[in-house]
C-alpha cells in the first residue's frame, strides 16, 4: 500500500519550502529579497573574518539572492564569482551594480566594483587562502568576476 502525506502536511510543507526561500537563499538554492537590520558601511570589515557564508543580494527589482565566500579588507569586502558567464548573480551585478550585503542579521547596501587590478587581486588572493585554504586553479583566473562592495550613494 502506497503511503501518501495527508494533504494539509503537503500544504503546509509546500507553504514553508515557498517562505523559506523567499525570504534568502538556502545552501545552493538561491532565494529572493533577504531581511535584516539595515545598517551603514562600516569602515573596517575585520569583523567578518569569522564568517564563513554571507549573503548577496542582486537585481533590486526582483531580489535575487545567494549564498557566497567573501573577504572583509579594511574598507572593502569582497565577493568572487568562479565563472561569471555562468553566475547568475554574477550576470546580475553587470546589469545593474546595486547589491545588499547580509551579514548575520544585519544589512548593508552596497555598489558592486569589478576589479580588473592584478594586484588588488593579488591581494584577495592571500585573502582567500587565510579565511578558506583556497586558492584558484589555473585557468580560474580568466572566468571568475571579482567585485569589490562599496557604500552605495
Amino acid at each position: 500500500m502506497k503511503r501518501t502525506l495527508p494533504i494539509f502536511r503537503r500544504t503546509a510543507l509546500l507553504a514553508l519550502s515557498g517562505w523559506v526561500l523567499a525570504c534568502g537563499p538556502l545552501v545552493m538554492i538561491p532565494g529572493g529579497e533577504l531581511s535584516g537590520e539595515l545598517r551603514p558601511t562600516p569602515t573596517d570589515w575585520s569583523f567578518t573574518d569569522e564568517v564563513d557564508v554571507v549573503q548577496l543580494e542582486t537585481r533590486p527589482d526582483d531580489p535575487y539572492s545567494v549564498n557566497v565566500w567573501g573577504v572583509g579588507m579594511g574598507a572593502h569586502f569582497y565577493v568572487i564569482s568562479g565563472d561569471a558567464e555562468k553566475s547568475a548573480w554574477a550576470q546580475n551585478i553587470l546589469a545593474d551594480p546595486r547589491v545588499r550585503l547580509r551579514v548575520g542579521d544585519d544589512l548593508y547596501a552596497q555598489r558592486a566594483e569589478r576589479v580588473e587590478d592584478d594586484a588588488e587581486i593579488e591581494r584577495l588572493i592571500v585573502g582567500l587562502k587565510k579565511k578558506y585554504d583556497f586558492e584558484p586553479e589555473e585557468g580560474q583566473r580568466e572566468t571568475a568576476a571579482v567585485f569589490r562592495l562599496v557604500a552605495r550613494r
